[in-house]
């Protein structure tokens, strides 16, 4: 009796233990799965931004809902399915909008971001203009926006321009009529002389970076 029961008792262990195994390698297969979903959604979340996923998820479900919703009206099959793949075509327009402007508004350079000057090049220039000698003056690159420093300075060289303090720098083919009106009349196109600009910075006691 013993001898009978011993590979009954025999088959059922390994059945056991198979059916065992199974289940652990099934119990892997959902985890490895699980494990997959999530690094998909973090890299999908990492690439379309929070508010792409979130678009992404209520357009998908906003598609099945239609869907559904139109089957239960009694609209047929066909048209159900091509509403829910409209809403579906949608959300991915959406989707793909919202990225287009994530990727512009990183690389786009902020509203009145200022550039630091290339001052060893600016060193060589011999004269210098009321506009760039303000934007210099403060660590400003010349073209870029003026901030109201800027601006404060070059009402200070304009008013010393008019006062004689600050000789202007009179173009080749201009007369000394036209050097005599620019000198009472300054613009921000006015050109002012190096030497003459750190002559008068260094009178009032000042020493920009630009004229060092």
């Amino acid at each position: 009796m013993s001898v009978s029961q011993q590979p009954v008792s025999r088959l059922f262990s390994q059945t056991a233990a198979m059916e065992a195994k199974a289940a652990s390698d099934h119990g892997i297969a959902q985890y490895t799965h699980v494990q997959r979903l999530i690094v998909a959604a973090g890299t999908i979340q990492s690439t379309m931004g929070l508010a792409g996923l979130v678009t992404l998820v209520v357009g998908v479900a906003l598609a099945v809902f239609c869907t559904v919703w139109a089957i239960q009206d009694g609209v047929s099959a066909p048209l159900a399915i091509m509403v829910g793949y409209c809403a579906l075509v949608g959300s991915a327009f959406l989707c793909t909008a919202l990225l287009i402007i994530q990727n512009l508004a990183a690389n786009a350079q902020p509203i009145g971001a200022r550039r630091k000057p290339n001052y060893g090049a600016w060193r060589l220039v011999s004269k210098l203009s009321v506009s760039d000698a303000s934007h210099l003056w403060c660590d400003i690159e010349p073209g870029c926006p003026a901030s109201q420093e800027s601006i404060a300075w070059a009402t200070a060289m304009l008013d010393a321009i008019r006062r004689g303090e600050l000789p202007v720098s009179v173009r080749a083919n201009a007369g000394q009529a036209a050097g005599h009106q620019e000198q009472i009349n300054p613009s921000w196109h006015t050109e002012i002389p190096r030497a003459a600009l750190k002559s008068w910075a260094h009178s009032h006691g000042l020493s920009p970076r630009f004229l060092q």
